[in-house]
């Protein structure tokens, strides 16, 4: 347990979560390891699903991929052994609020207020539709992200819109093909 919470120390800096996230995943990994979920799975498998699961629990904007770089464990395992933790501990986790990763990539990509404004009426309508379900929220955010710039005359290009919000340029493409059901571009 004392590898765990230091592991967990370690992530939580690499991130630069806030402490309350840092004891939230402290007590997750504890229910956990006492469950015996870390048989068949490495002690940072835990420990990094924990943080991601304690980072949505609050409300923190994390991605799977940032806890990978954190915690050096692939990207699948955390995923995978987060979803058994939710499940065995009868977590309910909120569903992400994509106006803060919105609001991140937009940053990212020095688009307008204008542009901003648009892709989150986009996004909520989008949302309204039920096409947002099941979708990477990096992803979505920044296909929207580039489509309210086309609609707005602003110049951001699908490779500018993936680096902002940290997905490939393929990503983009397939959210915009899922969007366009929505909005018409």
């Amino acid at each position: 347990m004392v590898l765990a919470l230091g592991e967990l120390n370690q992530f939580s800096e690499g991130l630069s979560v806030p402490d309350a996230v840092r004891d939230e995943a402290a007590r997750i990994c504890m229910k956990g390891l006492e469950r015996g979920l870390e048989k068949g799975r490495s002690l940072r498998q835990v420990t990094a699903s924990s943080l991601y699961a304690a980072c949505r629990e609050r409300g923190v904007p994390t991605t799977l991929d940032d806890l990978a770089e954190a915690s050096v464990v692939r990207r699948n395992a955390i995923a995978k052994c987060y979803r058994l933790l939710v499940r065995e501990l009868d977590m309910e986790i909120p569903v992400v609020d994509l106006t803060e990763y919105m609001q991140e990539v937009a940053s990212k990509a020095n688009m307008t207020a204008q542009v901003q404004v648009r892709a989150l009426e986009i996004l909520h309508k989008a949302e309204k539709e039920g096409v947002t379900a099941g979708m990477d929220p990096l992803g979505l955010t920044g296909s929207v992200l580039y489509m309210a710039a086309l609609l707005e005359g602003q110049k951001l290009t699908q490779k500018n819109a993936a680096d902002a919000a940290g997905v490939t340029e393929v990503t983009i493409r397939n959210e915009l093909r899922r969007l366009k059901v929505v909005v018409a571009v």
